[in-house]
């Protein structure tokens, strides 16, 4: 199947085969909601495969697309038509988007930055619960190769949306955000005109259900129930402050405003009713989540023989240790079809729980410095900890994203 210049797909009947066994049930409860993401595995990122297409017949589209992003009131008039277009709302924001709002998000979110980044890992396994979201992986070869490559790529992109001011129009974040969107665009081209994908079996590769869910259950509801059970409380206030935050994100990644929640009520409603989708992890969640577990981290930085050494005593204990401890966040029937296994291991959250708790009431006291103070060391630790990386929320340059 060729990729159109709109690559949506009429949705020709209920996506039972996109993996839920239960579709019919769980849309009695939930009509509205269910229908909106049926219709819209069928639906692509129109504005960004156009914009896509036009930067791929240019002579240097995409270093074009990196001067744009690097300044994007000085560069934009040199973009052709379809990218001025996708950038046009994103350099001047809708109505409801609030910049002050948006930085409280960030402030609440890297109180507790080094604690959220573990959150990374149960977000990736979000994605990987689905056959439709790990095919993308499969057909274009990423399922074992690059892992903790692509952990330490999101990791990244991570710290820089969420970081005070990374998603204000022409900042780092935002710049990146809109690199990948226009890369997920990419992708879609490549599995939709030489991959031979099913459009009309599997719904679009990257489709606006999946990316919506993507944002609002993986990086949004998830980590927040991650950390809720670590022991990390968040005002009613900040709970919509991060909603608010990764609304914008979503925004900017293309996400359609019909899917994305308005607070923090909606992201958990469409976060409990993805959940109750009877859906069976296939051979490629298993594949993914087994190359997370053993090889989502890299030791690099030591010499290669103590390197192996280390892999190989630590990798066993480390992928058992979180295998356990997700069993706590993954519904118990995707986690056996992801062959995780839980053990007494999973305990060392309540642990964990009494640390955080001490840390909260030793920064209530104002022991741990001001707000401004922790949360530029929280992204301290984290940036170090993803290597080379800088957190200045400057626009991104070309050479940064070579």
């Amino acid at each position: 199947m060729s990729a159109p210049a709109d690559s949506s797909v009429e949705w020709p009947h209920p996506p039972e085969h996109v993996g839920a066994t239960n579709w019919a049930e769980v849309r009695r409860h939930n009509p509205e909601l269910v229908d909106r993401l049926a219709v819209n595995m069928y639906r692509s990122d129109d504005v960004a495969d156009r914009a896509a297409a036009d930067l791929l017949a240019m002579p240097g589209g995409w270093r074009l697309l990196d001067h744009v992003l690097t300044d994007v009131h000085r560069y934009g008039t040199e973009a052709p038509e379809s990218l001025q277009r996708l950038l046009a709302p994103l350099i001047d924001p809708p109505s409801w988007y609030s910049p002050e709002v948006v930085d409280a998000g960030a402030r609440a979110w890297w109180r507790f930055g080094s604690v959220q980044a573990i959150t990374l890992y149960q977000s990736l396994m979000y994605g990987y619960q689905s056959p439709g979201l790990s095919r993308p992986l499969a057909m274009t070869g990423r399922l074992t190769s690059g892992t903790s490559d692509r952990l330490a790529e999101t990791g990244r992109w991570i710290v820089t949306a969420t970081a005070p001011g990374g998603m204000a129009p022409g900042a780092r974040g935002w710049a990146e955000s809109v690199r990948i969107r226009m890369v997920h665009a990419l992708v879609r081209r490549h599995l939709l005109t030489a991959q031979g994908w099913d459009a009309q079996s599997w719904g679009v590769p990257i489709n606006q259900s999946y990316s919506a869910l993507t944002i609002s259950g993986g990086f949004l509801v998830l980590p927040l129930i991650v950390a809720a059970d670590l022991g990390i409380s968040y005002s009613s206030a900040e709970y919509e402050a991060i909603a608010h935050q990764w609304r914008w994100i979503g925004f900017v990644m293309g996400v359609p405003d019909e899917l994305l929640p308005h607070n923090y009520r909606e992201a958990q409603e469409m976060f409990d009713v993805a959940g109750r989708f009877e859906i069976d992890p296939d051979g490629n969640s298993r594949t993914l989540t087994d190359a997370l577990l053993h090889d989502g981290y890299s030791l690099d930085a030591l010499p290669a023989p103590a390197a192996r050494a280390l892999k190989a005593v630590a990798t066993p204990v480390l992928a058992s240790l979180f295998a356990s401890i997700s069993t706590r966040w993954v519904p118990p029937n995707a986690a056996r079809g992801m062959g995780l296994r839980r053990t007494p291991a999973h305990h060392l959250v309540v642990l964990a729980r009494q640390a955080v708790r001490m840390r909260e009431a030793t920064r209530t006291l104002g022991l741990l410095g001001s707000e401004d103070r922790l949360v530029d060391r929280e992204l301290r630790f984290v940036v170090r900890n993803l290597g080379r990386f800088s957190t200045k929320q400057t626009p991104l340059r070309p050479e940064a994203a070579a």
